[in-house]
């Protein structure tokens, strides 16, 4: 039967094309197999012929549809050719697509692309990304197979498909066999199984070792991109947690005895100091992970100024991220709130107001303000930060262009320099005698890496990263000399912290240094040196900086203030997964509570412990889904988070 030849030919086509893309991302991440064996690294494969079976099933369900009606009928018209020839062209195009942004991206994320990927693409930001592409040449680089794939695809399909302007007619009973034999392949081919009684192929299919890497290998982007976007975050996320034992369990962690009868997360905070109006400078660092820095291990000395600060400071050790992302960096820090996937939380209409940083100290005579090295209306930051109090937002168009080196804006020296300039107007125009709060977000340490010509890599041997991190290492001393020679330094607290980390060879499900960031407070004049080594989280920045402040407030979010508070766990996430961790645990699970293992990470061991140490699981799994499910139920259900300032 000429359909059923047709449509092999067609799903080959297809599945070897998926299997070039699997090829090349298997190359490009050699170094994150090492430890497997060759039988693991063949079962990666095999899993991923399943997936990539899957997606060609759906791709060609209609075209095969089409190719056994104009069979039984003995005539291909034409248009039903030609229609075939331009479905498949463009439907595959747009899947080897996806496959190859995958590559960088699961590179840059450690997860395979997926929806919130497509949060960058929203109106007005794609300008931006696609400049961040063309202006990293390895980025280039994947887009090379793409094309010349694409064309042979095409250049093929249309032999292939060009086939069927010979159906004959008659010959109804082998048809009929071979109609039926097509659709059941198909059938199954899109379920992923021939298990009838257990359902189809799912992301969990994927997990079959204790190697990160090799778990999502087997996966198809556009498979996983599909679910991910088809996922409803409210029903299924953490669905089979309560949601009146979520909101207990967050309230014991947060130390609340009576629920505030219209917020169950409300209570009034106060003081234990005489107020003292010191001025907060906050310093969101781009990708600083712990791990760059030589006090947590690093044998390069690429940051002499952060360590030298490690050491005049209150340094916070084991501090983590809420996610690995800029956007959940920034509404971490200063909403106090968890990051969740899929999305962008600085995104919705209305936008939400919250209990915040900027909002309480404004509320509290602060001036606020905010300044940023892009354009503003990337991650809709200028928006966000309006509605939620910041008075004055300086952003890539009140630069000047000839400072303006990537699709991220300005350096960070330069980013400094305007920081510094903004204070000042602050202090001597529109805030006068009125303590400020300033929000200052840094990208340099972010590809395509442009080292200005203001530094100078102490080896020039260092590949682009490395120098990238001394420069931003640098632009940090340059920012706080300039600073020491105002007279608003000596009332300065200054909070540097990483919005995320950067993903190093791990075996766990999320690299822990994605997430494990430091947080330094800064002030020679106010801040006494001390090492907290306490688990924190950027959620905890806010209560923390209000108790230094002696600030009463009334606190509706999720974090305390680390000096006298604290917390048992540090939650964060990656993608569809999670993990949980302290001092010696870390848990991981995805989000729809399948556990992908408890470790012992402080020997990176690869090991997983969950039989051993089945309680233990079982705590940090709870920890962790209570404060998300608890998060989904507060933010979803209500319109006005202000409507809780006090």
């Amino acid at each position: 039967m000429k359909s059923l030849k047709i449509s092999f030919k067609i799903y080959c086509l297809l599945i070897s094309i998926f299997f070039i893309f699997r090829i090349i991302l298997f190359l490009v991440n050699l170094d994150k197999i090492e430890g497997t064996t060759g039988g693991e690294i063949f079962n990666a494969f095999l899993i991923g012929l399943k997936f990539d079976t899957t997606t060609a099933c759906y791709i060609m369900a209609l075209p095969a549809l089409l190719l056994v009606i104009t069979e039984l009928c003995g005539k291909m018209p034409n248009i039903i050719r030609i229609f075939i020839i331009w479905f498949l062209s463009i439907v595959s195009s747009l899947t080897f697509l996806v496959c190859g942004a995958d590559i960088p991206y699961y590179n840059e994320f450690i997860t395979r692309f997926n929806i919130s990927a497509l949060n960058n693409m929203k109106l007005g930001q794609a300008g931006t990304v696609i400049k961040m592409i063309f202006g990293e040449p390895k980025f280039i680089l994947y887009i090379i197979p793409v094309i010349v794939l694409l064309i042979l695809f095409v250049w093929l399909i249309k032999k292939i498909v060009n086939e069927a302007k010979n159906f004959e007619k008659g010959g109804y009973k082998n048809k009929s066999i071979g109609t039926v034999v097509l659709v059941v392949l198909v059938f199954f081919g899109m379920r992923g199984r021939l298990d009838l009684d257990n359902v189809p192929i799912c992301l969990n299919d994927s997990f079959f070792c204790s190697n990160n890497f090799l778990n999502q290998l087997g996966l198809n982007p556009n498979y996983v991109l599909l679910t991910s976007a088809m996922e409803d975050v409210e029903n299924d996320y953490f669905s089979n947690v309560e949601p009146e034992k979520a909101i207990a369990e967050v309230q014991k962690q947060l130390g609340i005895e009576i629920e505030d009868k219209d917020f169950p997360l409300s209570r009034r905070v106060v003081a234990d100091k005489e107020r003292n109006n010191y001025n907060v400078v906050v310093v969101l660092m781009e990708s600083m992970k712990s791990n760059n820095l030589t006090h947590f291990g690093n044998k390069r000395n690429l940051t002499p100024v952060l360590d030298s600060l490690c050491d005049k400071s209150l340094l916070f050790s084991n501090f983590y991220a809420q996610n690995t992302r800029t956007c959940y960096g920034i509404f971490s820090t200063l909403m106090s709130y968890p990051s969740m996937y899929p999305g962008n939380p600085m995104y919705g209409v209305p936008l939400r107001k919250y209990e915040s940083m900027p909002s309480v100290l404004k509320e509290n005579g602060y001036s606020t303000a905010a300044i940023i090295p892009h354009d503003k209306q990337f991650d809709n930051i200028y928006g966000f930060f309006l509605a939620n109090d910041f008075e004055k937002i300086l952003s890539e168009e009140d630069y000047p262009k000839k400072e303006i080196i990537n699709s991220w804006g300005i350096p960070d020296h330069l980013l400094f320099d305007h920081s510094i300039d903004l204070i000042d107007e602050i202090t001597t125009t529109w805030g006068g005698d009125k303590p400020f709060f300033i929000n200052i977000l840094t990208v340099s340490n972010h590809a395509p890496f442009i080292v200005p010509d203001i530094f100078t890599p102490r080896d020039p041997e260092f590949d682009d990263e490395d120098k990238e991190i001394e420069y931003a290492d640098f632009s940090i001393g340059y920012f706080l000399k300039k600073a020491a020679t105002k007279p608003w330094f000596d009332n300065t607290i200054f909070v540097f912290l990483g919005d995320h980390g950067k993903h190093c060879a791990t075996p766990y499900p999320i690299s822990l240094d994605f997430v494990h960031i430091p947080l330094i407070i800064y002030s020679p004049s106010l801040i006494k040196p001390e090492i907290n080594t306490q688990i924190s989280s950027q959620i905890d920045v806010f209560p923390t900086i209000m108790g230094l402040l002696g600030i009463d407030y009334n606190n509706s979010t999720f974090g305390i203030d680390l000096l006298k508070q604290k917390r048992k766990y540090a939650y964060f996430m990656n993608g569809n997964k999670y993990g949980v961790v302290d001092d010696e645990w870390y848990y991981s699970s995805d989000l729809q509570g399948n556990s992908l293992g408890l470790y012992h990470y402080p020997d990176n061991d690869a090991t997983n412990y969950e039989e051993q140490e089945k309680e233990k699981a079982i705590e940090m799994k709870f920890y962790g889904e209570s404060n998300w499910k608890t998060m989904l139920i507060l933010n979803g259900n209500r319109t006005e988070v202000s409507r809780f300032l006090r």
